[in-house]
């Protein structure tokens, strides 16, 4: 089974003079860090925590991602989501229901979004809390040369 997700590329990246990319290419990134309040909706202030994607894998992280065609079940990503917090630190403090509600909703900000984006997009992410809590949007960057589309 195929499932669009996110994955590092440096395609794009240095596009924005802010950008940076810790990830090695191809590495199953999300969007599981908190985003810091110094984060403003247009990315130009703050850490970068708001237009940071994580790698699975490094815990680092990304300003561009690509939507991938991926051989990987929901629940092979969630597995891979779940060691990711585990290993980061994430899982353990938390308790069961709110670890499991958190899956949740990084399921649909992250599948689901992939889900509705051709293999190939180019993305970024703008991040950011206001009184009405976290705004987490993801940005057009670009589309994937030809020969970089398809599966992973």
């Amino acid at each position: 089974m195929h499932h669009e997700s996110l994955v590092s590329t440096t395609t794009t990246q240095g596009d924005v003079p802010t950008d940076f990319c810790f990830v090695p290419a191809n590495e199953l990134v999300g969007r599981y860090s908190l985003v810091c309040d110094g984060e403003k909706p247009d990315g130009s202030c703050g850490c970068g925590c708001g237009r940071a994607f994580e790698g699975f894998a490094t815990h680092m992280g990304t300003t561009t991602a690509m939507v991938v065609d991926r051989e990987m079940t929901e629940l092979e990503w969630r597995a891979e989501l779940f060691q990711t917090l585990s290993d980061s630190g994430w899982a353990k403090w938390m308790p069961a229901d709110d670890l499991a509600e958190l899956m949740d909703e990084l399921v649909e900000r992250d599948l689901g979004s992939a889900a509705d984006l051709p293999a190939g997009l180019i993305v970024g992410r703008r991040a950011w809390n206001d009184r009405f809590g976290t705004t987490d949007q993801l940005i057009y960057r670009g589309v994937a040369a030809a020969s970089g589309r398809g599966r992973v």
